[in-house]
C-alpha cells in the first residue's frame, strides 16, 4: 500500500475496520482523515449510534494534530488538566483522548489517521489496528 492515502486506500482501510468490527460482534463508525485532519471518508454501520461519526472524526483528528494515537493523550491530559482545552480552541474542533484514533505515520511523516467508535475503547483501538495494518501493509 503507497502512503498516499487516496479514496481507495481509505477504503481499504475502512473495510478492514468494518470487517474488524462484524468479526467481533459490535456495529460502530470509522473515519478516515488526510494529514490536514479532512475527512477522505466516514462510514456508520447499520445500528451503529447516530454520534459515532463525529465521535470518531473528533480521535482521528486529535491523532493527527497530536502526531500521536488518541489514547495515549489520557496521561497529556491526566498531567494537565487545561491543555486540551486550550489545544481544542486553537485547533477549531474538541481535541480528545478517548481511544480508538490511530495516526499513520512513516519515517515520522504523519499522513493520517484512521478512527473507530462506537465500542468499548479497547475494542475501537482493536478494530482501527486492524485498519492501520492495511496501510502498513
Amino acid at each position: 500500500m503507497t502512503d498516499t492515502l487516496t479514496l481507495a486506500t481509505a477504503r481499504t482501510i475502512a473495510d478492514r475496520v468494518l470487517a474488524a468490527a462484524a468479526d467481533t460482534g459490535v456495529t460502530l463508525s470509522v473515519v478516515v482523515v488526510d494529514a490536514h485532519g479532512a475527512d477522505i471518508l466516514t462510514l456508520r454501520m447499520d445500528g451503529a449510534a447516530d454520534f459515532t461519526p463525529y465521535v470518531a472524526r473528533q480521535k482521528a483528528r486529535s491523532a493527527v494534530l497530536m502526531r500521536s494515537d488518541s489514547g495515549h493523550l489520557e496521561g497529556l491530559q491526566a498531567d494537565y488538566p487545561g491543555l486540551l482545552p486550550l489545544i481544542s480552541d486553537g485547533a477549531g474542533f474538541r481535541v480528545t483522548s478517548l481511544a480508538g484514533g490511530l495516526v499513520l505515520m512513516r519515517d515520522d511523516v504523519v499522513h493520517g489517521a484512521v478512527a473507530a467508535s462506537g465500542a468499548h475503547p479497547d475494542v475501537d483501538v482493536a478494530c482501527a489496528s486492524a485498519g492501520r495494518s492495511a496501510w502498513a501493509g
